[in-house]
């Protein structure tokens, strides 16, 4: 991204999944599913970092349908909840279309974003339009710890001494990223943690 490529919206997404109860995995379009998309969370940042709009939104699944007891014990995601949702093409149309002109999607880790692909092709939707997405995960080890390993969210707070939101919660999360990436020197921008 260079100096002239500016940035309207930083839309900081976390997604929860869940996960077959068997070693079972649905396949549609040539992706066997390994996790379903169940909620989507995300916050949009002004190029200043300031909060300006949120989105959150349960997903009804289509190849797991009966929340993993894992998975709802972590979340307190119910399978009445999910069941609430609107089907995945729908939801992901409805986040795509908030996400506004000119995003960038920045994430903690690589796996919400890959998540998201997989889930979208398993539905037969198109990726090539999807925003460039950031790891700042990445730029919290580079700037942070200079371990070359992969830290929890949870441990960038306590690291950064930020008061978190509930975690594993989608729009919780999401903000919890956002905030650490407030902690961080954007100076440099994000061109070498992009996924």
């Amino acid at each position: 991204m260079g100096e002239d490529e500016a940035v309207k919206n930083y839309i900081i997404m976390d997604l929860e999944f869940n996960y077959p109860m068997t070693r079972y995995r649905s396949e549609e379009n040539g992706i066997r599913l390994n996790q379903e998309i169940i909620e989507i969370g995300a916050v949009k940042l002004n190029e200043r970092l300031e909060q300006t709009d949120s989105f959150c939104a349960f997903v009804r699944p289509s190849a797991y349908p009966k929340m993993n007891k894992d998975v709802e014990e972590l979340t307190e995601i119910t399978t009445d909840m999910i069941q609430a949702g609107k089907p995945f093409p729908e939801a992901v149309a409805d986040f795509l279309e908030w996400c506004g002109e000119d995003p960038v999607f920045v994430t903690w880790s690589d796996n919400d974003i890959i998540s998201l692909e997989d889930n979208m092709l398993y539905h037969g939707l198109e990726i090539e339009d999807l925003p460039r997405c950031f790891d700042i995960q990445l730029m919290f080890d580079d700037q942070v710890t200079q371990e070359g390993r992969d830290f929890a969210l949870s441990y960038a707070m306590w690291k950064m001494d930020i008061k978190p939101a509930p975690s594993h919660d989608a729009l919780n999360d999401a903000i919890n990223t956002a905030e650490v990436m407030r902690h961080l020197d954007m100076s440099e921008g994000l061109e070498e943690y992009e996924v």
